[in-house]
């Protein structure tokens, strides 16, 4: 019987496959990446050094500018501390116009009333305090009480000038004691003990005459002077003090300082 014939199985011929339909894939150059890596982080290290620089010199300047604007340095009546370049109300340079008003010298201006308390009114927290009574005594000690006569030293205290300022029953005394120069007041107020007295007359009852009356009292050195506050009640109420001239004498001393750095302006 004739054979059938067998179709012949063997291997697929091999196809290659097209050289160009294969997929490209290109090897990272990881040295570059990493060498660019490090070049954009130094960048942005030189970029935050550069604005943080800047950033501290603007502050630098804002702080420094508010410290020339805004410094005060005027210690001319604590009796320390260097030179300043801070101007007394007149304008005049602080450190100049202390020099001017340490000696009698060079402060020739008078040392009245009139002159060192040229306020007839002063208003106050609201309040408008009158001035009633001026004086001068000399020697200093028949004005004061407590000891602060023995303390000023009736040999180099020239007068004791004063002016009484009221408001209703309130009353504030401010007193400007007078010394040649500045080492007869600094040597003062090194031993300072007591107060003034209350300036009393025309529409003004006695008042703070003893350093037992309740009476508050204030006190400072600046060249050449000193100056004082007392303050107290016209109704004479024994050990206890007036709240409303307690508050307003801090702020009459802070004007007869001004006055007293003012004279400066006029000195010759």
């Amino acid at each position: 019987m004739p054979q059938q014939p067998q179709n012949a199985v063997g291997p697929a011929p091999y196809q290659q496959w097209p050289q160009s339909a294969q997929p490209a894939v290109a090897e990272p150059d990881w040295n570059a990446m990493a060498t660019r890596h490090e070049n954009e982080s130094r960048k942005r290290k030189r970029l935050w050094i550069g604005a943080a620089a800047v950033a501290a010199v603007l502050v630098g300047g804002v702080v420094a500018a508010g410290v020339w604007i805004n410094g005060h340095g005027d210690k001319g009546d604590r009796g320390g501390g260097g030179p300043t370049a801070s101007a007394s109300p007149t304008g005049i340079p602080t450190e100049r116009a202390l020099a001017v008003i340490s000696d009698a010298d060079t402060d020739r201006l008078p040392v009245d009333a009139a002159t060192l308390f040229p306020d007839q009114t002063r208003t106050v927290d609201g309040k408008v305090w009158t001035r009633m009574v001026t004086g001068a005594t000399a020697p200093c000690s028949k004005a004061t009480t407590g000891g602060l006569g023995l303390a000023l030293g009736d040999d180099t205290c020239r007068s004791l000038v004063r002016a009484t300022y009221v408001n209703g029953d309130s009353a504030v005394t401010v007193g400007v004691a007078v010394f040649d120069n500045k080492a007869g007041a600094d040597r003062a107020f090194g031993r300072h003990a007591g107060l003034i007295q209350g300036l009393s007359g025309t529409g003004v009852n006695t008042f703070c005459v003893t350093d037992k009356s309740g009476c508050t009292e204030t006190h400072a050195a600046i060249g050449r002077f000193g100056y004082f506050t007392v303050a107290g009640s016209l109704k004479q109420v024994p050990d206890q003090s007036d709240q409303v001239a307690t508050a307003a004498a801090t702020s009459l001393a802070d004007r007869t300082k001004q006055v007293l750095l003012g004279r400066a302006e006029h000195a010759g």
